[in-house]
């Protein structure tokens, strides 16, 4: 791949990318949910809305700014969802959606803070460059996932991009068909379901902002820019909820294919068989994941209180 697109791909993407990936995050909120009582499919949707921009590419988006903005990447900027909920119907998804931050949220455990591990990293990041170093066929130890990307162009920067990915859509689809077989049916359900509420909030939230940064203060034109990118992103967690309810063999083909074609248009032609191993091989790196989603849940649950972000409280203050 020229080095041109390469460097245009970190200058679009959201500044840190590593993280849960979506079925994890809805599955998160959906415990600390059920701790507070209450049970709602609009609190996994606001979960994984997030991410909706880090595979928007159209640099005349600006989807790494607005990618950092909604995840929290530098401040806590994900909060202008929080302030702008006005209605019952807006808070639930509002406490999803903060509950995905980077700064002290899900994301900061796989980014920054493995819980389990013993690392001073994310869990994400540890896994994925354990991906990197394991053979791609154990009778052969040499040949790694990590020099097989590098031999299909990709810089390291990249195959660890690569790697956290599979490592990601790895943890969901254990998630899914060890721990919660009706995640993926209930992610799907929150994208088709009444919280398309969430679209009016999201522009409520950002656009001025996304406006004055990228479309001269244009409101209308960020409006719909933000609507765009949660209706598509609607549609890709509908495939990926059906995705992980199908059995393991099926949801890894599934996603492989998926990757494949999102490397493609990236410029790296990348063979679904070898994303197909390094996912079974991600799973087995990831025997400890639910001891670590586990404490996830603990820590975003106590960063939540931490930061006042409940129900009781902030209707107190009404």
């Amino acid at each position: 791949m020229a080095l041109g697109l390469l460097c245009c791909l970190f200058l679009v993407l959201p500044t840190v990318a590593f993280s849960w990936n979506q079925a994890t995050h809805a599955y998160i909120v959906d415990r600390l949910g059920n701790h507070a009582g209450h049970d709602d499919l609009k609190e996994m949707w606001g979960s994984v809305a997030p991410d909706m921009y880090n595979f928007v590419f159209d640099p005349d988006l600006c989807p790494g700014w607005i990618g950092d903005q909604t995840q929290g990447t530098y401040a806590d900027t994900f909060l202008k969802v929080w302030d702008a909920a006005e209605t019952k119907t807006e808070e639930p998804l509002a406490f999803g959606f903060v509950s995905h931050n980077q700064q002290w949220g899900a994301d900061h455990v796989a980014h920054t803070s493995c819980q389990t591990c013993g690392e001073n990293d994310g869990y994400i990041i540890v896994k994925a460059r354990l991906l990197l170093n394991a053979p791609i066929n154990p009778a052969d130890p040499e040949q790694t996932f990590g020099k097989a990307f590098a031999s299909l162009g990709m810089d390291p920067d990249m195959a660890l991009l690569t790697a956290h990915a599979i490592v990601e859509e790895a943890i969901d689809i254990r998630l899914g068909n060890e721990v919660a077989p009706l995640l993926g049916r209930r992610l799907a359900a929150a994208a088709r379901s009444d919280t398309k509420g969430f679209q009016p909030l999201f522009v409520k939230a950002f656009a001025e902002d996304y406006a004055a940064y990228c479309f001269g203060g244009d409101s209308s034109a960020a409006a719909a820019a933000l609507t765009a990118a949660e209706k598509g992103h609607r549609k890709d967690m509908i495939f990926l909820g059906q995705a992980i309810s199908q059995p393991e063999p099926v949801a890894v083909q599934l996603l492989a294919v998926q990757l494949t074609g999102v490397l493609s248009e990236l410029g790296f032609s990348v063979s679904v068989d070898i994303l197909k191993a390094a996912m079974f091989s991600a799973m087995v790196i990831c025997d400890d994941y639910k001891a670590e989603v586990d404490a996830a849940v603990l820590y975003v649950d106590k960063s939540l209180k931490d930061h006042g972000i409940t129900f009781q409280e902030r209707r107190q203050k009404k």
